[in-house]
């Protein structure tokens, strides 16, 4: 049996990091920047001094009023199990198939919490080395941004998400082997009895040996193709040539309950399941399978992002906040990551890392509106700090930085 892992935690920002191999993830620092080796065309090595800079403290940034980071991965199962990228869950606890007041409370409960909702952002080039005659090309991956959003999906556990059942006359998998407009269900006022709650009992009554009840979770109103714009543009400022790559991938999309039985721990067990694909058996277990459960996909939560897609002048509502008030928040701390060269392979970018990053953008418009040099540690720092940023600056305007080679 195998268990579900909870989602990575999130990147912890240490002020003084000691520095990473270049293989591996780097910490973009807001402190002091070294100079750069001309020769690679890559932006300048950053590093980090045990020497305050400023008075000023992350603390003292104003955040945004509704920002309210938080994030609860939905609680682990018994018996559960889950793919590669953790956007499917799957348990075969058998109370969950034959107590219809267990499955429900199970439902109800998981409805609470929205899937994890993440923005990737990759940039790579192709290099080019040669070898005699022979040429190979080869991708090389510049930076690795990923930051967590589920918080704008909702104020806090059980707060925004949308349970929906299947409507009538509407073709769904209903518990059977097909997608049918049949049977349905009602809710019965007299016995208090809502409709998902006479689906988990249709589910526990049905006799077939191989089924499933599956919760889908959804992320509507996300207007993520005006948010890729805006973060092209961000990463744009920094001269960056090579290619860049947004997706905003999700985890905890469909929660699976199968029932208890040999046919369904085999069909969910790791390397069964690879034997299966390796081998090319699937081509006949597959539509066995499909064919062999009856399957119940009645029961989805939508939490929506806003409600609507896109302000048509009639005004927009965010659950939180608009996608240019998060770009407004994180612009800053994303332009750094990238010119530090970040790989955030199984860790996020967290809201400390961008609070320091905003401090550290304070700290900077304080020491630019210095009229008199001071010769003290602090202010020393900030020339030396200012200075770095002059010469990065000159340097990507005039040559850029991750174009192919």
């Amino acid at each position: 049996m195998s268990k579900a892992t909870t989602l990575p935690p999130p990147m912890v920002y240490r002020d003084n990091p000691a520095l990473d191999d270049a293989s591996t993830s780097s910490a973009v620092s807001l402190h002091t920047i070294d100079g750069y080796v001309d020769s690679d065309e890559l932006p300048p090595s950053y590093s980090y001094t045990d020497e305050p800079v400023s008075t000023i403290s992350a603390d003292s940034v104003p955040t945004h009023p509704t920002l309210g980071v938080w994030y609860r991965s939905p609680p682990e199962l018994p018996f559960s199990s889950h793919d590669l990228d953790c956007s499917e869950f799957r348990t075969r606890f058998p109370n969950f198939s034959t107590n219809a007041t267990t499955l429900y409370d199970m439902i109800r409960e998981q409805t609470k919490y929205p899937p994890g909702y993440y923005v990737n952002i990759t940039g790579w080039h192709n290099e080019t080395k040669r070898q005699g005659n022979k040429e190979t090309k080869s991708k090389i991956i510049d930076f690795l941004i990923r930051i967590n959003i589920t918080h704008l999906l909702a104020r806090g556990v059980g707060l925004s998400g949308e349970v929906e059942c299947l409507p009538n006359n509407v073709k769904g998998y209903r518990g059977g082997r097909i997608s049918s407009s049949e049977p349905t269900v009602v809710a019965d006022e007299e016995t208090q009895t809502d409709e998902l709650k006479a689906w988990c009992e249709d589910y526990v009554s049905n006799p077939a040996s191989v089924k499933s009840f599956m919760l889908k979770r959804e992320i509507i109103n996300h207007d993520t193709k005006k948010l890729e714009q805006h973060l092209r543009s961000t990463l744009a400022e920094t001269n960056y040539r090579g290619h860049v790559e947004i997706d905003f991938p999700s985890t905890h999309k469909r929660l699976i309950v199968y029932s208890p039985g040999k046919i369904n721990e085999w069909r969910i067990t790791t390397w069964i399941r690879w034997v299966f694909y390796l081998t090319f058996f699937w081509l006949i277990s597959w539509p066995v399978l499909f064919f062999l459960t009856h399957k119940y996909e009645v029961v989805k939560v939508i939490f929506p992002y806003a409600d609507r897609l896109v302000d048509d002048g009639g005004g927009r509502t965010c659950t939180i906040m608009s996608e240019v008030e998060w770009l407004n928040l994180w612009e800053s701390s994303i332009r750094r990551a990238a010119l530090a060269r970040m790989m955030c392979k199984d860790r996020c970018l967290d809201d400390a890392y961008r609070r320091e990053t905003a401090a550290a953008d304070a700290r900077g418009l304080v020491a630019s509106s210095a009229q008199e040099p001071d010769t003290n540690v602090g202010n020393a720092a900030l020339n030396i700090l200012r200075q770095g940023l002059r010469v990065a600056e000159g340097f990507h305007a005039n040559r850029g930085w991750g174009g192919d080679c």
